[in-house]
């Protein structure tokens, strides 16, 4: 007879053939006609369902926090525009509660580091701290606070390895993965060394309590929850530390089932084990709440100062800008002006001798001068109010001769000795005047102090004397120098000026001239370079005699080269002029 074994064994394949025939394989048929329907089902109690489990373990935020939090980076990072435009309107009023609550916060710090730092409170404390061989943060959070939660440790239990922290404050990960190392080892050793029962269960830890910090461990079947806390525990911590557990495993099953050393999997579980971090402050013992006044105070004093310091630069800035319309003045010009304060102000310009006195504008434009270090030094201008006052005061002293300006052109008309148009010219000529640039003396005519002086005989000596005059002036060069300077200028104004002079008295004598430019150089150097370097010197005081308006035919250009006379060898590196004439009479 078949045993009840047997029997059991054969209705129990028989009901397993049944379920077949009205199922199917693999219960298809019942999985197949839910898929049909199973968006329909799911949507239609998808939310009560969300709803029920919230209530039920919270766990539905937990599970969508890191999703939402991806979803807003990627649209940050791809859409930006559209997700400011979308945040615009709330943002204004985000930003006034943030400030407020900013500002409300960095008081009661202020006032909380004051009390807790200036006070014999904090000083007693600071003096406890090293006393006691801890920090002083770490004394000042055991007095203000009965418990807090600094680090909380998320540890696989089979390997020991750390799959996720959180902390406080920004403690690096490397100790974070000495602490998992340190508790699995402890953790083992306590289990290994102790047994509680016939079963043979290995003893785990509960906790771990140093002189800073106590240690609550709390095990689950693949990790374990471990929080580092300061003061006293309460039981809140530790059914906290276990409701956290059971969600961990209820969420990440899979993943810590099948860990294979890779943590990247459990960083979602911030949310998580962030609200493992509890904290409980001390109640001060008076309930009347101590106005911040030292705190209020040094605000007030920083915004006073601040105050203070805007308005002196305001006023150092508009200073600034008045002094600098000095600049503007004709003949100044301000190389540097440095302003520490509206009473200390340094100065430095460069002024023309017939421009405004610095001190009188100054004073003109209530700006106390003795206020002021002035550095003044003298330059010659040529702007052309300066211009006009040095005319000015030259036309006082020719009061024959007609001065007027023609678009900038100052042109002289009158009769003049050749002296006196001599002395004019040098005149005008030392006051920033170059005729043919700024000066016009083609109405200016030439004659004798005497009716004398019209003679055929005093015309010549004037010939002559103009010629020993041009014959007297050479200009000296640096060595190995070509270039004309403005000094040079000056007497090749001068030359042109006597070659003025000479013209209508050689076609009132029927005399033929032209003038003679030397070149020379010393004795030092080979004699090819000599003769190269005294024909340039030569070549560049024709050109500039060119500009002024002498005809280069009128001129002839040589050089000598070197010349070997010990007297004057080493400084014959000039260029010398001489008149040529021949009388056609």
């Amino acid at each position: 007879m078949p045993t009840d074994a047997a029997k059991e064994a054969e209705s129990a394949q028989q009901l397993e053939q049944v379920r077949t025939l009205l199922l199917g394989k693999d219960n298809s048929r019942i999985t197949d006609s839910l898929k049909k329907d199973a968006r329909k089902i799911v949507a239609e109690v998808i939310t009560e369902a969300l709803h029920d489990r919230q209530q039920k373990d919270n766990s539905v935020d937990k599970v969508l926090q890191p999703f939402v939090e991806d979803s807003v980076q990627i649209s940050v990072a791809h859409n930006s525009e559209q997700m400011v435009i979308s945040l615009y309107p709330i943002v204004g009023s985000l930003v006034r509660k943030s400030v407020a609550a900013f500002l409300s916060d960095f008081m009661e710090r202020t006032n909380q580091l004051i009390e807790n730092s200036l006070t014999i409170k904090g000083l007693t404390w600071r003096f406890k701290a090293r006393q006691g061989g801890v920090s002083y943060s770490q004394y000042a959070a055991s007095q203000t606070f009965i418990y807090r939660v600094e680090h909380v440790f998320l540890i696989h239990r089979e390997t020991g390895l750390l799959l996720n922290t959180v902390a406080l404050d920004n403690e690096s990960k490397s100790d974070a993965d000495i602490v998992s190392a340190m508790l699995t080892a402890i953790n083992d050793f306590v289990g290994d060394s102790f047994l509680t029962n016939d079963d043979r269960l290995k003893e785990q830890l509960q906790s771990v309590t140093t002189e800073n910090f106590t240690l609550l461990i709390k095990p689950g079947p693949s990790a374990l929850v471990v929080a580092a806390v300061s003061g006293n525990p309460p039981q809140s911590i530790s059914n906290q530390l276990q409701i956290t557990v059971e969600n961990i495993h209820s969420l990440y099953l899979e993943e810590l089932n099948n860990f294979d050393g890779d943590n990247q999997q459990f960083n979602k579980t911030d949310s998580l084990l962030r609200d493992c971090l509890l904290s409980e402050q001390k109640t001060a013992p008076s309930s009347k709440k101590k106005t911040p006044w030292f705190a209020w105070a040094i605000v007030c004093f920083i915004m006073l100062y601040a105050g203070y310091q805007g308005l002196n630069w305001l006023k150092t800035s508009q200073l600034h800008e008045k002094i600098m319309q000095l600049d503007a003045q004709p003949g100044v010009i301000i190389k540097q002006l440095n302003i520490d304060d509206i009473n200390t102000i340094t100065l430095d310009v460069l002024r023309d001798p017939d421009a405004i006195k610095i001190s009188d504008w100054l004073n003109a434009n209530a700006i106390n001068s003795a206020n002021v270090k002035l550095i003044e030094r003298n330059y010659y201008s040529l702007d052309a109010p300066i211009l006009h006052q040095r005319v000015d005061r030259i036309n006082a002293n020719y009061p024959n001769i007609n001065f007027t300006w023609q678009n900038n052109m100052l042109v002289l008309a009158g009769t003049l000795s050749i002296s006196e148009t001599e002395q004019l010219l040098n005149a005008l000529g030392l006051a920033g005047f170059t005729v043919g640039n700024n000066l016009d003396t083609s109405q200016l005519q030439l004659t004798s102090s005497n009716a004398v002086a019209q003679s055929k005989q005093i015309k010549q000596q004037v010939f002559n004397d103009i010629i020993g005059r041009i014959a007297s002036l050479q200009l000296n060069f640096p060595v190995a120098a070509q270039t004309v300077t403005p000094e040079m200028r000056l007497t090749l104004q001068k030359i042109y000026q006597y070659i003025e002079q000479l013209t209508p008295l050689a076609e009132s004598l029927n005399i033929n001239f032209g003038l003679l430019i030397l070149g020379s150089s010393d004795n030092t150097g080979s004699s090819s370079t000599n003769r190269i370097i005294s024909l340039q010197r030569a070549n560049n005081a024709a050109d500039v005699l060119q500009e002024h308006g002498i005809d280069k035919a009128q001129m002839f250009v040589t050089g000598l080269g070197k010349i070997d006379i010990n007297e004057i060898s080493t400084k014959a590196r000039t260029v010398m002029f001489n008149i040529i004439h021949i009388n056609n009479n």
